[in-house]
């Protein structure tokens, strides 16, 4: 549970001291009864190690106007919930600890975790749900609110743009051959008239010499006209057929440099790297030969991973110091319920791991399945899953965009999202930044909060204008 305060502490910018030490210092008890004095805040002691055994459906308790649901269930009273023991569930991937089937791919279905299972909505961030009622209830507020986390810079919310480089232009047939397979997407999948016609311009193009999928210089371009920074992820390592069709000496040279902290590269591990090879270190290292510094953050190609803790020790073991692989293929949404970083828990150690956590929870990919299967505007959608992140934070989330410049991945109007949103950060007071520029300027908050103690080696202390 100590890693859970922590956490929250890191959030709500709290800091942590033994004790009572300090002026004004709140003393919180967690225990199952009431707490030996009346000074000390009680947390009530619910959670139990084998609290979801039996998988019932959380009870669903109202609080200011929101749906709550709980494992650990209610005090006697009825009253307060163990904030800490929920929020433990979100964060540790308890809900996904003791599912055992796998989809075509080798990685943890939808269709088994707790959101389709018991109902639960995924476009609620239910951990933050928590922990701004936790706060409200250390302010010693009568009235049901949900205060909001406090920004550690001038933009009140923070989100980490990124590019995954699945598909890149570097010869003809590569090209051609992506082509043809777009447009039976667009066909059997999409069923998207604009999709299709968009590829079959794209292909009329290349045989005439155009170079559809060289986007990285136009969405800098794009980004320095529209005040966003982004994070490309690439993949270095080819040993399977559903990895990329580049090799890392084919694009270097459309790759920004080392100290191009608006514009970072990390590593998007290979579709093998965690599950059959553990090549996730050698991959890293292969990476930052190119890219001249060791790189600081990770992504799964096609969010391939079997179990956490797997995928998690290969992170670790790689250097890393955050991984943004955390989210959904086909849905929107926030997997972990954090609209907010977060260091995930090592069950082995019964320690936090010792690298931030940035949750992936809106996909164009997913955005498109989610609109195609709801009937709902794909902006609708968008806008709903940031304006829940916003309501109790200051973010820390990642939204991925393949290639927002062609419609190599999703259609026209996925893409128009991604534009509506980056024109809008004024309007929100919010940032949309690199990994680099996010651990810049956010990682003292955590270690303040006694999380993610090593040194940040490569991160420029500097985040002039965020």
């Amino acid at each position: 549970m100590e890693y859970a305060f922590r956490v929250f502490a890191a959030i709500y910018d709290h800091t942590v001291v033994s004790n009572s030490e300090g002026p004004g210092a709140i003393c919180c008890y967690y225990g199952e009864n009431a707490p030996p004095s009346s000074h000390l805040f009680h947390i009530p002691s619910l959670y139990r190690k084998d609290v979801l055994k039996d998988k019932k459906v959380p009870i669903r308790r109202s609080y200011a106007g929101e749906d709550i649901y709980l494992s650990c269930g209610l005090e006697a009273s009825g009253r307060r919930p163990d904030w800490l023991g929920e929020i433990f569930l979100w964060l540790s991937s308890s809900y996904e600890k003791n599912i055992a089937a796998r989809d075509a791919i080798g990685a943890i279905p939808y269709s088994e975790m707790i959101f389709s299972r018991a109902g639960i909505p995924s476009r609620k961030p239910h951990a933050a749900l928590l922990m701004s009622w936790l706060e409200n209830a250390l302010l010693a507020n009568a009235k049901e609110e949900f205060p909001k986390a406090p920004s550690p810079v001038a933009a009140e919310h923070l989100v980490v743009c990124s590019q995954d480089i699945d598909f890149y232009y570097w010869d003809h047939s590569s090209a051609l051959l992506r082509l043809l397979k777009n447009l039976g997407v667009a066909v059997l999948l999409y069923q998207s008239g604009s999709f299709f016609y968009d590829n079959l311009k794209m292909l009329a193009g290349l045989l005439r010499g155009k170079r559809p999928g060289e986007y990285l210089p136009a969405v800098r371009r794009a980004g320095e006209l529209n005040n966003f920074g982004s994070t490309f992820f690439v993949v270095p390592r080819q040993g399977h057929r559903r990895d990329p069709n580049y090799t890392l000496r084919q694009i270097a040279s459309q790759l920004p440099g080392a100290q191009d902290n608006e514009f970072s590269v990390e590593l998007h591990g290979s579709y093998r790297s965690v599950i059959e090879d553990r090549t996730l270190a050698e991959e890293a290292r292969t990476l930052g030969k190119y890219i001249g510094r060791k790189p600081l953050g990770n992504r799964q190609h096609w969010l391939r991973f079997a179990e956490h803790q797997v995928l998690f020790d290969e992170i670790e073991r790689a250097g890393m110091i955050a991984d943004s692989t955390l989210g959904f293929s086909e849905q929107v949404g926030f997997r972990n319920g954090a609209c907010f970083a977060f260091p995930p828990y090592n069950f082995a150690r019964e320690a936090p791991y010792n690298f931030l956590e940035i949750p992936l929870v809106l996909m164009d990919g997913g955005l498109e399945a989610t609109s195609r299967a709801s009937a709902e505007p794909p902006q609708k959608i968008a806008d709903e899953v940031l304006t829940e992140s916003r309501k109790y934070g200051w973010g820390g989330v990642s939204v991925l965009w393949h290639n927002p410049i062609e419609q190599l991945s999703v259609p026209a109007a996925i893409n128009d999202v991604f534009w509506n949103c980056v024109k809008q950060q004024d309007q929100h007071k919010e940032k949309w930044m690199s990994l680099q520029q996010f651990m810049a300027c956010s990682a003292e908050r955590y270690q303040n909060a006694g999380l993610v103690i090593s040194p940040l080696v490569g991160v420029e202390e500097s985040h002039a204008g965020v």
